[in-house]
């Protein structure tokens, strides 16, 4: 786990509106997600691996150990069609703390690297352009340019899949009720043989 020590950058900017954002890179696309939504940063290696999730949906990297929670982590440069990550590539996992369904769930987000954490003026994010939009405008909030450079500011509840979250759950629950139902049914059959071998016990008294 590492811990970053960011700094604020600050210009003229309507106090009352201004907001903290983490900055981070995928591919050569800067991002930004509040730092209100952002927990932790966790860099991956030995202490903390990345798990894959069998039937889990594309996008789902795998799990990954949080204070004791095993968290989903979603794949960002899926999510955006970029290049897939390849052995040997390093990236770090985003924690964020996303409300789904009017629940707070913990949920991991790749990035190739944090970047900053910046202060924006929200009357400074405009809607991104329809001509040459190469993303589903859905994911993102709106772009900021910020030191000479654009940055994307994301819709997180929308670009950190909600609705594979939520499939990622029910099948979780579906293979636990299937778990439950397959212990049930072997235990009905213990206690048929059990019945069988006392019968067969009995009739041989007889």
């Amino acid at each position: 786990m590492v811990k970053v020590d960011y700094h604020l950058n600050t210009g003229y900017m309507d106090k009352k509106n201004i907001e903290s954002y983490l900055t981070f890179k995928l591919q050569n696309e800067l991002f930004a997600v509040s730092v209100h939504k952002v927990l932790e940063i966790i860099e991956t290696g030995e202490e903390h691996t990345i798990t894959p999730l069998p039937k889990a949906p594309p996008t789902i990297s795998g799990v990954v150990n949080f204070r004791g929670n095993v968290i989903p982590v979603v794949d960002t440069r899926k999510k955006f069609d970029f290049q897939d990550y390849l052995n040997g590539d390093k990236y770090v996992v985003i924690v964020l703390n996303l409300t789904i369904n009017g629940s707070d769930h913990f949920i991991g987000a790749l990035a190739d690297k944090v970047v900053d954490v910046i202060e924006i003026d929200a009357n400074l994010i405009k809607p991104v352009p329809e001509v040459g939009q190469g993303y589903n405008s859905e994911f993102i909030q709106g772009v900021v340019h910020y030191d000479n450079r654009f940055i994307m500011v994301l819709n997180l509840e929308a670009a950190m899949g909600t609705n594979e979250i939520i499939t990622l759950k029910v099948d979780e629950a579906s293979e636990t009720e299937t778990e439950s139902h397959s212990l049930e049914q072997q235990e009905d059959v213990g206690v048929s043989s059990v019945e069988v071998e006392e019968n067969e016990v009995v009739d041989g008294n007889e």
